[in-house]
């Protein structure tokens, strides 16, 4: 099996015992289909939406974190927008997809913007805008293996196989090359469209171990990867395009998030401190890359995984959400201790552990931690919030075990007083939470359900991608 699925956080995730289905109803509005401009997803309570693909450097997990190029600099973004709606709830949703459905999922309304190191292309500008780019010169370059024959030009690929990701620029431009070809009366480039949920680093590591004649990749990211898979044979004299652009991109219908976006990547862009940073990160030091025989860190979230996917079955939560929450609690750190005395993954007092609720003596074990830490969870959707809109319950569960049940009472008191739907969180309650509590309890459930949605998408395309390879 491919080295990527050994060495990521949700590959752990999908070797434990089973894989609990989605529940639709649990991402709500990151799912569903809508459009709207960046003054409403504001004035709506909305999060934004950014399509991302799952790779080892534009966005990937590690240890449960968001990581790369991507994941980094939308961040940064979400902060952007915070001091620029200091007033109002902002969020950001990450929310995996291939490529090949990139701007199929903006164009329908799937998400917000499209944030994946996309070249600005002459497609892909007919069917959405781009903001300012962030960085620029950038070249498409063939990479082959050690068994492959050099070139010296893009036109030496006539004839040849190339393996590439439909929806890719470089796809888009190995068609262009097609039509000069066709021009001067040669054979076309054979382009043999890989499985849609594999990533050009793949095909990249299938370059170098011979499975496939030639690819094609940015440069520096052919550069960074060569770095592990030195069988990998670059050939940038046979650039299929030259000079480009990498943006985000938005549906045409929405001027003022472009606006925001460029406003921001001109803080970003390629010269800037902060953009240098990022890119060096990812694609300059060697932290992020690995060997393929190395495993990292697997063995500690592979139990943990089991663990989750144990007790959530047994109260019947999608283990997925109980991972995103303990990450959001403790950054899976089984010794961290609150000042209020909650303890472990879960951070639940040993107190409300041992109480009638729960029932559960020694919580400084990982697994009566988190069996505790669920439990709880059970009890307090059961017994506090039957009456919610089903598919709004753990989320108030989730606001009460970080703010205390009661508390929440009173949150949806107040959100009655404000005019507001008492039976739902996101858009209602979470409105009256922040009048009442601030922004702790609110960022709470958001950024649970930001991990989330992140760990889901990426969970279903790793496993497609395991079954391609």
């Amino acid at each position: 099996m491919i080295w990527f699925f050994r060495t990521l956080f949700l590959a752990c995730l999908s070797m434990a015992v089973s894989v609990a289905p989605a529940r639709g109803a649990e991402l709500g509005p990151v799912q569903q289909p809508w459009k709207g401009d960046l003054p409403r997803i504001i004035e709506s309570h909305r999060p934004i939406r950014v399509l991302v693909v799952y790779n080892r450097t534009n966005f990937f997990m590690k240890e449960g974190v968001m990581r790369g190029l991507e994941a980094d600099m939308m961040s940064a973004y979400e902060k952007h927008l915070a001091k620029e709606y200091q007033k109002e709830l902002v969020r950001l949703v990450f929310v995996p997809v291939p490529v090949k459905d990139l701007f199929p999922a903006l164009l329908d309304g799937r998400g917000d913007i499209a944030a994946a190191a996309l070249t600005v292309t002459e497609e892909r500008s007919r069917q959405a805008d781009f903001a300012e780019p962030y960085r620029t010169g950038v070249s498409e370059i063939v990479v082959g293996g050690r068994r492959s024959p050099a070139l010296s030009s893009a036109g030496e690929l006539s004839g040849r196989k190339v393996s590439v990701l439909a929806g890719s620029s470089y796809a888009e431009h190995l068609a262009d090359l097609n039509a000069r070809l066709k021009k001067q009366r040669k054979k076309p480039v054979r382009i043999v469209n890989a499985d849609p949920y594999l990533a050009t680093e793949d095909l990249l590591e299938m370059a170098a171990r011979g499975m496939v004649p030639y690819t094609v990749a940015d440069h520096f990211l052919a550069d960074l990867w060569n770095k592990v898979f030195p069988n990998l044979r670059l050939y940038p004299d046979a650039a299929l395009h030259s000079d480009g652009k990498l943006a985000w991109a938005v549906r045409k219908d929405c001027p003022e998030l472009r606006r925001s976006l460029s406003e921001f990547a001109a803080t970003v862009r390629q010269g800037t401190l902060l953009g240098n940073m990022f890119f060096k990160r990812y694609y300059e030091n060697d932290d992020f890359v690995t060997d393929p025989t190395t495993q990292v860190e697997i063995g500690k979230l592979k139990h943990m995984a089991k663990l989750f996917q144990k007790y959530a079955e047994m109260y019947d939560f999608d283990w997925l959400k109980i991972a995103a929450m303990a990450y959001q609690e403790s950054r899976f750190d089984m010794d961290r201790k609150s000042s209020a005395g909650a303890v472990g993954v879960m951070q639940i007092k040993p107190s409300t552990a041992a109480g009638p609720s729960v029932g559960i003596e020694d919580v400084y074990t990982l697994e009566n931690n988190i069996h505790a830490g669920v439990k709880y969870l059970r009890y307090l959707v059961d017994n506090y919030f039957p009456d919610v809109d089903p598919a709004a319950r753990m989320d108030f569960a989730m606001a009460a075990y970080n703010a205390g049940p009661n508390r929440i009472i009173q949150v949806r008191k107040r959100a009655v007083e404000m005019g507001l739907n008492p039976n739902l969180w996101f858009g209602n309650c979470e409105w009256a939470a922040f009048d009442l509590i601030g922004r702790e309890t609110t960022g709470y459930v958001a950024h649970v359900q930001m991990y989330y949605a992140a760990y889901k998408g990426s969970e279903e395309i790793l496993l497609k991608r395991r079954e391609a390879m």
